[in-house]
């Protein structure tokens, strides 16, 4: 939350600032002010509050990672490892509240957009081989937990998770 405030205080004083030039001595002197507010407010739209959602989502902080999504107004507008990233963290989030259908969506929006590490594609991969498996569509499942291992994760946790539902999905891991 600080970093929104922050953001907003740097854009409303930058933009003051110029306001203030601009009435005292001209456009001119203004300028920089103007443009540095105006870099600020496009940076925000741009990048959106998924950095510090994520940041709050790894350390298990949900509803703060919620709350902060929700400060991303213009998610369209994000770039697109951002847009993807927004799309992870709502899918996460979605899933802990087993809303199923609506995780399923972000995820899937997510692996499309590409998520920028292979650990975090076979985590949104894994998760979606998961939902698939609990609702009963064991192709989608399978397909999924074929893709999750095959971005070759190195995280301790995903492997271990990823054994467990291949294992309940019959698979066999070649030796």
């Amino acid at each position: 939350m600080l970093y929104f405030r922050l953001r907003f205080f740097l854009v409303a004083i930058c933009l003051a600032l110029g306001f203030l030039l601009h009435w005292m001595v001209g456009f001119m002197a203004a300028l920089p002010a103007y443009l540095a507010g105006i870099l600020l407010l496009f940076s925000f739209l741009v990048l959106g509050t998924v950095g510090p959602a994520f940041a709050r989502l790894r350390k298990g902080k949900i509803e703060e990672a919620r709350t902060l999504l929700g400060l991303t107004h213009f998610p369209n507008w994000l770039l697109k490892r951002h847009k993807a990233y927004y799309h992870f963290c709502y899918g996460m989030i979605d899933l802990q509240q087993e809303k199923l259908q609506l995780a399923e969506t972000h995820l899937l929006e997510a692996t499309r957009l590409g998520l920028r590490n292979d650990n975090d594609q076979a985590l949104a991969s894994l998760n979606l081989a998961h939902i698939y498996y609990v609702t009963g569509k064991k192709e989608k499942s399978i397909l999924w937990a074929a893709k999750a291992k095959a971005y070759d994760p190195n995280d301790l946790m995903i492997l271990e998770k990823l054994k467990e539902l291949r294992s309940a999905l019959g698979m066999k891991d070649p030796a």
